[in-house]
């Protein structure tokens, strides 16, 4: 059990055309992947920001074939530097399901760097097998067709403990109902505070106070980026200084800015 948003996690806008792609697969992949997208820098020096998702990456640097990276959940922005020209694809993959691809669970091999090298984690004729596919071409929508047929034959279905599966549901429908996502009961899912964090932060990486920020911060970025943002604050949090605070500390900046 995995945890699958009906969207596409949000990472803002770039200005010039083509330059961020991204596509939500459809099933049976949208199980496992939240999506795929390339990102073409031009020449120059650039900072790019990356804002918290909940997700795993796993990316590919296009002009170095063998040269691929895995990104762990993080809760405060990311700037990664890049010197163009340069292009780089990712996958990006739902909590949990990374470990359908690298076995051990993101709590073990994630330290206090951001990223790590994916030849440390994936195995060998697997990412062999991948950066074969991505290589094959250089448009964006035929190397995700390619990887709609592959990548279902690489992944297995990983062991999830029902009660993190519970706590990771209930975040979900409180998403899609609007509740006040502050805080979620660990007795409602049979297990202990102590427990529900131990988990947290073995298989997903954060504990589940972090979590359910990411989540409802997530939430938030669909909000203002649609036409009705107007009381984004209101579905899930306190009151409005609480979702600014909050959303400073996720994006490092304020709302009004980000958009």
């Amino acid at each position: 059990m995995f945890i699958s948003s009906a969207e596409i996690t949000y990472q803002g806008q770039v200005r010039q055309r083509g330059a961020y792609l991204t596509l939500r697969p459809g099933l049976p992949l949208s199980q496992w992947v939240n999506c795929f997208w390339q990102l073409r820098v031009p020449a120059g020096e650039f900072v790019y920001r990356v804002v918290p998702d909940n997700c795993v990456d796993w990316i590919f640097d296009l002009s170095a074939k063998e040269e691929s990276f895995m990104v762990r959940p993080f809760v405060s922005p990311v700037e990664f530097p890049i010197s163009g020209p340069a292009s780089y694809f990712g996958i990006r993959f739902h909590a949990l399901a990374c470990q359908g691809l690298i076995g051990a669970p993101v709590g073990e091999w994630a330290g206090e760097e951001n990223s790590i090298d994916a030849k440390q984690l994936i195995d060998p004729l697997i990412s062999e097998q991948v950066q074969e596919v991505i290589s094959l071409t250089d448009q964006f929508s035929q190397r995700c067709e390619l990887l709609l047929a592959a990548l279902p034959q690489l992944l297995h279905v990983p062991r999830v403990d029902r009660r993190l599966a519970g706590f990771i549901l209930s975040t979900c429908k409180g998403l899609a109902t609007g509740a006040y996502l502050t805080r979620l009961d660990s007795t409602d899912f049979g297990i202990s505070a102590r427990q529900l964090r131990r988990l947290s932060q073995l298989h997903l990486g954060l504990s589940p106070k972090n979590f359910l920020k990411v989540a409802r911060f997530q939430a938030a970025l669909h909000l203002l980026n649609s036409k009705e943002h107007r009381g984004v604050w209101a579905g899930h949090f306190y009151d409005q200084s609480h979702f600014i605070r909050e959303f400073k500390a996720l994006a490092g900046t304020t709302p009004g800015n980000f958009l």
